[in-house]
């Protein structure tokens, strides 16, 4: 017995080392996928969700870094021209150069809808416009849904893990909707 308790402490101990590790390897990840100083593709795809995305990508649309915004995941009682006025951008550029993707309830949405309306233009490159902590599970889930799309990770800073007990759950929670996908696509040799 007292062979089988040392088996499963040391199991034990391993899974958590291997937790943290992984943690710890994914939250350098993320946090490399920072604003790049040049980025340019056929478009750019903003992933709603949290605080800066909107407005970075529209940003990135101004100064001509891609030719078209979509913004994916938009609540549909969303009025436009209140997302245009909260990204502060016109309405002009939104009439323009803005589409809005409604679909999308979550990330694996985003990615459906993302790769229909790239397909649908033909574009074969995307600046993917999400917070840092989503990025690495965003570009699995596009990537999977677009296999021969260029991504060109541009994220928006969020607070650091240790920055509250808040943002250390929610680091977290990414970290294990990550770790699910990565398995998933490993398992179907993606």
């Amino acid at each position: 017995m007292n062979g089988v308790a040392s088996v499963l402490r040391f199991a034990a101990f391993f899974v958590l080392v291997a937790a943290l590790t992984g943690f710890a390897l994914f939250v350098r990840e993320a946090r490399s996928h920072g604003e790049l100083a040049d980025p340019r593709a056929d478009a750019v795809v903003v992933l709603t969700g949290g605080p800066g995305r909107v407005a970075t990508g529209v940003r990135l649309l101004e100064d001509e870094r891609g030719a078209r915004l979509l913004i994916s995941g938009v609540n549909p009682g969303s009025p436009v021209e209140d997302i245009a006025a909260a990204a502060g951008a016109s309405q002009a550029l939104f009439d323009c150069c803005v589409d809005i993707g409604p679909e999308a309830a979550d990330t694996v949405g985003n990615a459906a809808e993302t790769a229909q309306w790239a397909g649908a233009r033909g574009y074969e490159s995307l600046i993917v416009v999400t917070s840092d902590y989503h990025m690495p599970r965003a570009l699995l889930e596009l990537q999977a849904a677009m296999p021969d799309t260029r991504l060109v990770a541009y994220a928006v800073p969020a607070p650091a893990p240790w920055s509250s007990a808040a943002e250390a759950r929610r680091w977290m929670t990414e970290y294990f909707k990550y770790a699910a996908v990565y398995a998933r696509e490993q398992i179907a040799g993606r």
